[in-house]
């Protein structure tokens, strides 16, 4: 017996040997296929990763993806917005020094950012292959320097351009785009009210520009003198007032022009129909936005426009917002109107409308009439759902603004593009079945920002949001929320759950007890805006930038009698990386807040952001980092 049972473990253990050497080979012939792929299929792959995440993950791997990466002509897309200023320098020293010639785009969207790296760069013929630059919030005097290098580029053909402040002299930025000599797409949001644009350039002069908006009101003769140089666009979108303006001949926009996208402020029907008379016939999309003027409303005329002057008209999106009286006779009378939108000239080209009624803060009613199927718009408001013809099927805008949170969901409306939801309504939490419903319609992995006005929330609403769309990362809600609607008691503690929130914007004056809440629940918060009243801008600063649980204790205020039911924060909290690694984690008594990297204060004079500055500098709070003062408002980078 025992001489059968030796042979058959004998057995059993070769039989276990050679299934290990199976399965090792096995690993070994996949490991040897996955080498065997070619750097086409990977560059693909790294397509939709970061490319600081490719340099930082994949060039470590082994010598051929290190070889792969580092040197090949792998294009580089960087982004540098909400960096601390710390990893700014690194990914510059590291990924953009030494490849200037694969990188094809380029954005900011923090002007001190801006400013400190066009100190270390000029973007010259080096950079051979740069093909999109994004400036966002960028100041008048970084501008000037950059457009005029941005010439020597010989690929630049993507540009945008959003100003943080008023331009005074929005001509100059006009002359030097329009002397770009590759540049195709432009996108400008620079303030032009009420400037005087007198483009010094020579007639023969012209952009290669295909693709213009520009995202600031302006009057006519300001967009006479910009399509004067740019013959080439088939695409226009802008905002028009025909209020100061004295142009009676207006230039013929580009015959190549076939899509127009306007948003019209105190503009009649009739100089629409002047405007409209100076585009080329061949234009095939119309995208319109217009109030007041109730000819807008008047099928009959828009049917004879369209015929004479758009022939080749295949896509139409209006929307039209007009006051009206509030009374049952006057809504009967605008029905009337808007029935007309229902014959046979528009079902025949499927252009379908519906209609809104709402009354404002202000007490003035209003009707939005406005086309669907889909809605096209990139922002889009959702008001009562009285006299209303119910929307189903998709719309396409990426801002949803909520007035009424009901009707929404009654709707039956998908929003698979929005990335933005704004809740301008009041007493969600009457209904609180109605915040889990927005993920019906609601893509929660689309969406990235959330804008609260709603200041009957409170901060079990906001987690309970945060739980429903998981990809949040821009905040702005009121400081309101940041309380309880119901003590917690010691057995009863609210529980945080992580989220990926990387800016912040509170509203209204802030106290240090709703930094230090919201600091509870933000783990990787980097950048924050916030309002307060002087006599708490001291300690405010110091809690936020402390950089040690030493310096934390060491200036830590006393507590104060009026705390918000926060309770909960004072538990003992999970250590972030860097508290484990300097091994002080045990002793810390709040959330720290390693990640933050910029700070703006609203509504503060200069005197009290030099009286900060110098608290900086006394007791040594940040080290290397920039700050500025515009506009009511002090900036800090570090």
């Amino acid at each position: 017996m025992d001489t059968v049972m030796k042979q058959f473990n004998s057995s059993e253990a070769k039989k276990r040997k050679e299934h290990k050497i199976k399965r090792t080979k096995s690993k070994r012939s996949v490991a040897t296929q996955l080498e065997d792929l070619p750097n086409e299929l990977f560059y693909e792959i790294f397509q939709f990763f970061d490319s600081y995440d490719i340099y930082e993950v994949f060039s470590n791997l082994n010598s051929r993806f290190y070889s792969l990466i580092i040197h090949s002509s792998l294009p580089i897309k960087l982004n540098f917005s909400n960096l601390s200023k710390t990893v700014f320098q690194h990914r510059c020293n590291s990924i953009l020094t030494p490849n200037v010639h694969r990188i094809i785009s380029l954005q900011f969207s923090n002007h001190l950012i801006i400013h400190n790296f066009f100190k270390l760069f000029t973007l010259d013929s080096s950079f051979t292959r740069l093909e999109t630059l994004n400036l966002y919030n960028a100041k008048c005097e970084n501008l000037f320097p950059i457009l005029t290098s941005l010439a020597l580029l010989p690929c630049l053909y993507s540009l945008t351009i959003t100003g943080i402040e008023n331009f005074e002299s929005p001509s100059y930025v006009y002359c030097l785009i329009i002397r770009l000599p590759v540049l195709k797409y432009c996108k400008l949001s620079i303030g032009l009210w009420n400037r005087h644009i007198n483009l010094p350039l020579t007639n023969d002069e012209c952009s290669p520009i295909e693709h213009l908006i520009i995202n600031s009101k302006c009057n006519l003769d300001q967009l006479n003198d910009i399509l004067v140089y740019t013959p080439n666009l088939n695409y226009l979108s802008c905002q028009i007032s025909t209020l100061n303006s004295t142009q009676i001949n207006m230039s013929i926009i580009s015959t190549k022009l076939i899509n127009l996208s306007l948003k019209l402020e105190d503009t009649s029907f009739d100089e629409f129909e002047w405007f409209i008379s100076c585009c080329s016939e061949q234009l095939q999309l119309l995208r319109i936005s217009t109030q007041r003027d109730i000819e807008f409303l008047n099928a009959d005329r828009w049917q004879k426009l369209i015929s004479r002057k758009m022939p080749y008209l295949r896509r139409f999106d209006f929307r039209h917002k007009i006051i009206t009286g509030g009374r049952m006779d006057d809504c009967c009378r605008y029905h009337v109107l808007l029935d007309r939108f229902k014959s046979s000239f528009w079902t025949d080209r499927q252009w379908a409308f519906t209609h809104q009624h709402y009354r404002s803060k202000d007490f003035i009613s209003w009707i939005v009439f406005y086309s669907t199927q889909p809605y096209r718009w990139n922002h889009y408001d959702f008001y009562d759902a009285s006299c209303q013809y119910y929307e189903t099927g998709f719309n396409l805008a990426n801002e949803v603004d909520l007035h009424n949170y009901s009707a929404i969901i009654q709707n039956s409306i998908d929003f698979p593009r929005t990335n933005r939801l704004i809740l301008s309504g009041e007493n969600m939490i009457e209904n609180p079945s109605d915040m889990l419903d927005l993920t019906r319609g609601f893509s929660p992995a689309k969406l990235t920002e959330l804008s609260i006005q709603d200041k009957t929330l409170r901060l079990e609403h906001l987690l309970l949001l945060l739980n429903s769309f998981p990809n949040i990362q821009s905040l702005t809600i009121p400081t309101t929320i940041l309380s309880l609607n119901s003590p917690l008691s010691e057995n009863n503690r609210l529980t945080f759950n992580k989220n990926n929130i990387r800016k912040i914007n509170l509203l209204n004056r802030s106290t240090l007890e709703d930094i230090q809440i919201l600091n509870r629940f933000c783990l990787y918060l980097n950048s924050l805006e916030v309002e307060a009243d002087h006599e708490n801008l001291e300690v405010i600063l110091r809690f936020l930038l402390r950089t040690s649980v030493n310096r934390n204790h060491r200036h830590r205020p006393p507590a104060s009698s009026s705390m918000k039911n926060i309770i909960f924060w004072q538990q003992e909290y999970s250590a972030c990386i860097h508290c484990m690694k300097t091994r002080s984690f045990t002793s810390l008594q709040s959330p720290c807040n390693h990640r933050l990297s910029s700070i703006c204060f609203r509504d503060i004079n200069y005197l009290m952001a030099q009286k900060l500055q110098r608290r900086i500098d006394q007791e040594g709070l940040l080290e290397d980092y920039l700050l500025e003062y515009l506009d009511q408002k002090m900036y800090i980078w570090w």
